[in-house]
């Protein structure tokens, strides 16, 4: 096979494949912010519509966040419990997001990961979200944006270090358009028990010639790459999806006991 540029690399072959196989297969999954909205005003708590529904807390969350696609029944229950159409329920493009503070653009804190090791998916409440505010991203402006709060030491190696504690600014990789490259950080998700329960890791991408390797930048070196066939129908895809391109980076300046 013949790749543009004359490229004919056994890796260039699957990094294409790989790539086509995100855009035939991948479902866009957008944040439903009029659930929300319309959840909000009737003062109904995840509890409450999960009940009126007949779907889980957690199921409901993810389709606020855009975690997860509603099925075509679960859409029709719940614009039902909400006093509304389906239409008016999917009406998907939130207002745009003023800028403040000198240009700064609200990014919300999705939650927490730890740094080149799963550790399950801690989300934040049904409180009021937190942001935190970022300028705005020149080389994908339209993609959606979140936070999450780095746990552990296995990226405290990386260009830049992200070290327990600090705080990674993404955006959606489906929505960047970027194909699987060497040296690219992202937000790694793992789902298990028929995905209801999902894991996220930052990890730095390398590409091997048979090979895509998920790998940790660490000074501990007991953390280990997560290796995948470059075959975009092995098994192993199956539970895996880059869900987030890291952008920048932030650490809070500890404080320190005066002497």
């Amino acid at each position: 096979m013949s790749l543009p540029f004359g490229e004919k690399s056994q890796s260039g072959v699957c990094r294409l494949a790989l790539d086509g196989r995100r855009r035939r297969t991948q479902v866009r999954r957008m944040a439903m912010p009029e659930l929300k909205r319309r959840r909000k005003a009737l003062k109904l708590s995840l509890e409450k519509l999960s009940a009126m529904v007949g779907l889980s807390l957690s199921q409901i969350q993810r389709f606020e966040t855009g975690e997860r696609e509603p099925k075509k029944t679960d859409l029709e229950n719940l614009a039902k419990a909400l006093g509304c159409t389906v239409p008016e329920l999917l009406e998907m493009e939130a207002p745009a997001a003023s800028p403040v503070f000198g240009g700064l653009m609200p990014v919300p804190i999705a939650g927490r990961t730890a740094a080149g090791v799963f550790r399950e998916v801690v989300e934040f409440d049904d409180g009021e979200p937190e942001y935190v505010f970022e300028p705005e991203d020149e080389d994908f402006p339209k993609a959606r944006r979140f936070a999450l709060t780095v746990e552990g030491d296995s990226m405290n190696a990386a260009d830049p270090p992200m070290p327990d504690g600090c705080r990674v600014v993404c955006v959606d990789f489906e929505q960047t358009g970027q194909p699987l490259s060497d040296g690219l950080i992202v937000v790694l998700q793992r789902t298990r028990e028929g995905g209801h329960l999902r894991e996220w890791s930052v990890k730095e991408i390398e590409l091997h010639d048979d090979e895509v390797w998920f790998c940790p930048r660490s000074t501990n070196k007991n953390h280990r790459p997560i290796k995948v066939p470059m075959n975009p129908e092995a098994s192993e895809w199956n539970a895996l999806e880059i869900i987030g391109l890291v952008r920048d980076v932030s650490m809070r300046v500890r404080k320190t006991s005066r002497r």
